[in-house]
């Protein structure tokens, strides 16, 4: 395997594309070709892009395409569409939105069904996104499907989080309030041309300043805006950029905000925390997804059954049949797994 995972570095498309066949749709892959894989990666920078739907999340990144590719740079993108009910595939196809890239061998999109994830991301994202940086491609970009505040994962995935709102979505707020700018190292207010904008980025500058009250211990911190119009608050808060993707006002900026912190935390102990937080995110969600698949199989045996009837007739408790389930998910999941 480890000739396999030599051969993919710096690839083409097509060679890419074939390892990217090699996954199955519950994101495994050969074992010893998933441990060359993780030896091979973890010094290109993943930048997550998450956020309501309708935000213009897709066309945010591909008007950064366009100033990357400007800088010569080979970019990979994974993007997250939701599961279609019928197929299970992938249902938006974000690669429409960015057709203009389609014939450029130095952008490789990949669009990927969630599979009922509801993290936002699907078992695959973070092997697809590993063999895009084994091929070249640097830097990788993982947006996600607009389900709000189910798109936390991206945290545990992303080197840099970049939330993205936009006025008109009465959602908006609501995420707002629900924490979803503590996972943002950078909050873009898109489509800051319409009306409505002010509003919107007046609660998120709300927010922001009260959660660096907060973490002052109480005192005032205020948020400082440079000429461009971005913020950043003095406690380390996430900063604010404004911008209209549609037209290109303010994506220039972005882009060189999102390089200077890239480049800010580029230290090895920066990366190795992430290293870390990126690898539990792995073991939660590959567990999680263990426990839950080993659930549904036992509650659909025989024996599972009996012990509806059990509870049914008063003759167990429910913590008696949760712990008997337990048990028996436990005997199914340590059974030897099958190859891929």
């Amino acid at each position: 395997m480890s000739e396999l995972v030599d051969k993919l570095r710096g690839s083409g498309r097509r060679a890419l594309a074939r390892a990217m066949s090699r996954v199955d749709p519950a994101g495994r892959t050969d074992p010893a070709f998933e441990v060359g894989l993780r030896r091979s990666t973890g010094q290109v920078p993943w930048w997550g892009f998450t956020g309501p739907p309708g935000v213009g999340k897709s066309t945010l990144i591909d008007a950064l395409l366009v100033r990357l590719r400007e800088q010569g740079r080979r970019i990979g993108v994974v993007a997250v569409d939701p599961s279609s009910a019928r197929s299970n595939g992938a249902l938006l196809g974000d690669r429409v939105r960015m057709m203009r890239h389609a014939v450029d061998d130095d952008v490789f999109i990949r669009s990927l069904a969630t599979h009922g994830h509801e993290g936002g991301l699907s078992d695959t994202t973070i092997h697809c996104a590993r063999l895009m940086e084994l091929a070249g491609y640097d830097p990788v970009v993982i947006e996600t499907v607009g389900v709000g505040q189910n798109e936390l994962d991206i945290a545990s995935v992303a080197d840099l989080c970049v939330v993205v709102l936009g006025p008109g979505h009465g959602d908006d707020i609501q995420l707002i309030k629900a924490g979803l700018l503590e996972i943002a190292d950078m909050v873009v207010v898109n489509k800051c041309d319409l009306p409505e904008s002010h509003r919107l980025l007046k609660e998120v500058r709300e927010e922001l300043a009260g959660a660096a009250f907060a973490r002052s211990g109480g005192r005032c911190e205020p948020l400082a805006e440079d000429r461009s119009g971005s913020t950043t608050d003095a406690a380390g808060g996430p900063q604010v950029v404004e911008l209209e993707a549609k037209s290109g006002r303010g994506v220039e900026k972005l882009l060189e905000q999102l390089l200077d912190l890239d480049r800010a935390r580029r230290t090895p102990e920066a990366q190795a925390v992430r290293g870390e937080r990126r690898s539990l995110g792995e073991i939660r969600r590959s567990a999680m997804a263990a426990c839950g698949g080993a659930i549904e199989r036992v509650l659909t045996s025989p024996e599972a059954k009996q012990w509806i009837a059990q509870l049914n007739g008063g003759e167990s408790s429910l913590d008696a049949v949760v712990s008997q389930l337990a048990a028996s998910a436990l005997a199914e999941m340590q059974q030897p797994a099958s190859d891929v």
